[in-house]
This record gives structure tokens, sequence and C-alpha cells, in this order.
């Protein structure tokens, strides 16, 4: 059993902590787990990529392009740039919500809208889980537990071997106790998106 994943956001979306939870949790269940990560201008909302690999012994540290099993994407347009990282028919999961880039290189470049990206995404792959991880978060009363919502939907992939216990354990030991229960909340809403 391997599984490669790799997880795309901004900086101040959680990608660091959701990526370390998924790796406590992988440990907790007895997988090697490695684990690297980009900061590009994180602290200024850049770019922020992460990756983590599982299996029963690591050979290497590094995902090559096309590899990936699953793109976790904390919003349309970082997860269409790492879409080159996937696997053909690997699986992504995507928050719907869009951040358009604060310039662009020429006064003639058009920004794609939302919908055209995702259409990109899916032209990619048929196994596309779109989450409107925004959305719940306003719904919880917290706009910061993104990141919990899409481990939560990470969790109910079917090829997902780790237990939901062992996510459970891995947020309770790495996030602020007053905050957890907001948190399994979001985790069990994300799920919810994915199984229904």
């Amino acid at each position: 059993m391997k599984l490669d994943l790799v997880f795309a956001g901004v900086g101040g979306q959680g990608v660091v902590v959701l990526s370390d939870i998924f790796c406590e949790a992988a440990i907790l269940d007895g997988f090697d787990v490695t684990k690297a990560e980009i900061h590009g201008m994180a602290q200024r909302g850049g770019s922020i990529v992460a990756y983590a690999k599982i299996s029963e012994k690591i050979q290497t540290p590094l995902i090559e392009t096309g590899k990936a099993d699953a793109l976790i994407g904390f919003e349309i347009l970082e997860t269409t740039r790492t879409l080159p990282m996937l696997k053909q028919n690997g699986t992504v999961i995507v928050n719907t919500k869009h951040i358009p880039p604060n310039t662009t290189t020429s006064k003639n470049t058009k920004q794609k809208t939302a919908t055209q990206l995702l259409e990109i995404i899916k032209s990619q792959t048929p196994n596309v889980h779109e989450v409107d991880g925004s959305g719940i978060a306003k719904q919880v009363g917290n706009n910061l537990v993104v990141n919990t919502v899409l481990l939560g939907a990470l969790s109910a992939l079917p090829e997902m071997p780790i237990k939901q216990d062992s996510f459970k354990q891995a947020m309770t030991n790495r996030l602020n106790e007053k905050y957890l229960q907001i948190n399994l909340q979001s985790f069990e809403l994300g799920r919810q998106s994915v199984l229904k």
C-alpha cells in the first residue's frame, strides 16, 4: 500500500498544518511517512505546496511529476497550477474558492474564471470532488477551518488506508484544545461532502 499526496494552496490557508496532521495520522497507523514543503511568498499569500508519501517502506521522499495519487487543493487556481503532479486518473479534492492573483504579467492577460479553472481540472481526471470548504467554514463560524474540512474530505476517499480515529487523534495532538471541537465538526462535514 502506498499513497502519494500533494497539498496546494496559498500562505495562511493551513496547508502545512493539514499536511502535518495527515502525516501524524499515517504514523499512528504504522505507515512509513515522508513530507516536504515548497514555500513561495507564503506569508504574503503566495503559493505553497506540501508533499506527503505514505507506504510500508518509502524509498525516496520526492514525488515525481505525474505520479501523485491525489491532489488536495485549497483553492481552484492553485489546484489548476499543480495539476501536472497528478497521475492519470488520479483524484482531486478541491475547495471551490477562487483567489485571483493580485497582478497579471500583461495588461492583455485575461484571468480565467472559477468555472473555467474547474473545467480544466475536470478535463484532466474524472475523479474530482468539489468541496465548498469556505462555505462549510462559514457555516460552523470559523473561516480558519477550511483545512480540516479538506482533511475530512480526504479521509472519505475509498483508497484512504488511514483510520478516521487516527485522523481525529492527530488533530487532538496538533490543534489547540480551544478549537478542537469546531475542527472535529468541520472534519465530519468535509467527510460527508464526499460521501454523499
